[in-house]
């Protein structure tokens, strides 16, 4: 691919699109920290002076990236829930687990979220961001309260808070290195690495109990 350099938005946008899947591409083969501008250049015949043009860090391109996983994650959240009989409190945890489990680029962008890509962005696009995240979250907001009608808005944006905690550290526990696995199964460690579906859908079923007991 030769580099020309976008003369409009039409163009700028197929730009950011190259670099978004080349990014893509690096993040689903190796760790984060591992990724350098660069790489992610050479990936498509960019320099890095090239890249700049467009983007001001790495960060910038994978919180790009991130908007992008987050509304496909939703928009399927809400197709899958928000129709038909209203699911008991089990079954709504376990197809939420079960959805999430469909999008590990998500899952492995969100565990870094707060760490590193928020911090290092630019600040217009980090305000882009937090605007679409207003918008998801109202429409996750309207799916659980399909199911969970008893709940208020505050009863929900706590489900939500504590579940996004919990999940930026259970997804990089369910999902460790080969050198983590090794080192685990060398050591007198005796440890198994936990199903992320199971272990998220558990953990949804406590906090909205503990949520309905609070309310009581």
């Amino acid at each position: 691919m030769t580099f020309e350099r976008a003369r409009n938005e039409e163009n700028k946008k197929i730009r950011l699109d190259q670099i978004k899947d080349a990014a893509k591409k690096l993040f689903d083969e190796m760790d984060y920290h591992e990724i350098s501008i660069s790489k992610i250049g050479k990936e498509i015949n960019f320099t890095r002076g090239n890249l700049y043009k467009y983007i001001t860090s790495k960060e910038d391109i994978y919180l790009h990236i991130m908007i992008d996983e987050l509304n496909n994650f939703v928009d399927d959240f809400e197709a899958s829930l928000a129709k038909g009989e209203r699911l008991d409190t089990k079954a709504l945890a376990y197809k939420w687990a079960a959805i999430l489990s469909r999008y590990p680029r998500y899952l492995k962008l969100f565990s870094i979220l707060f760490t590193f890509l928020e911090k290092n962005s630019n600040l217009d696009l980090l305000v882009s961001f937090k605007n679409q995240l207003a918008v998801n979250q109202a429409r996750m907001l309207n799916v659980i309260k399909y199911n969970i009608p008893e709940f208020t808005n505050e009863d929900i944006i706590s489900l939500l808070q504590l579940s996004f905690s919990f999940l930026m550290g259970m997804y990089p526990l369910c999902n460790p290195s080969d050198v983590q696995r090794e080192a685990t199964k060398l050591s007198d460690y005796e440890y198994t690495f936990p199903d992320f579906v199971e272990s998220f859908s558990k953990t949804l079923v406590l906090i909205i109990n503990g949520i309905k007991l609070s309310k009581m």
